[in-house]
């Protein structure tokens, strides 16, 4: 998995592009490395272009996603704006975290551009 980070001073919004293939600890790497990055900008609106990367989780790391994410430092005041469009069968499995981030106040939404993304991320919650 590569990583790039950066930020968007003008509207605080963290931009993260996750390239290659990533397993679970990858996202740990991945969430414990743009939390830190957020947190020195004291921002919590995250994009998240994961369009060239592919996930390799099985149900059960995915269902472990929202814990892993609250204990890396995922609060109920971020929120994720994800462009991803992940191949079958890991389609589903993006719909399930959603689901289960929900259920533990972990605000994420999959769009089709950034534009829409970024533009979810600056309005109110």
């Amino acid at each position: 998995m590569d990583l790039a980070i950066d930020y968007l001073e003008k509207d605080t919004i963290v931009c993260v592009r996750v390239t290659g293939i990533m397993d679970f600890a990858e996202h740990k790497r991945y969430a414990e490395e743009t939390l830190s990055f957020a947190k020195k900008h004291n921002s919590h609106k995250i994009f998240v272009n994961m369009l060239d990367m592919t996930p390799r989780l099985t149900v059960l790391e995915t269902d472990d996603m929202p814990q892993m994410l609250i204990e890396s430092g995922v609060t109920a005041e971020h929120r994720f704006a994800v462009l991803h469009n992940p191949p079958p069968p890991y389609d589903k499995g993006f719909e399930f975290f959603r689901n289960t981030a929900s259920l533990r106040s972990i605000q994420v939404k999959q769009f089709a551009n950034k534009d829409e993304a970024c533009a979810w991320l600056k309005s109110e919650p």
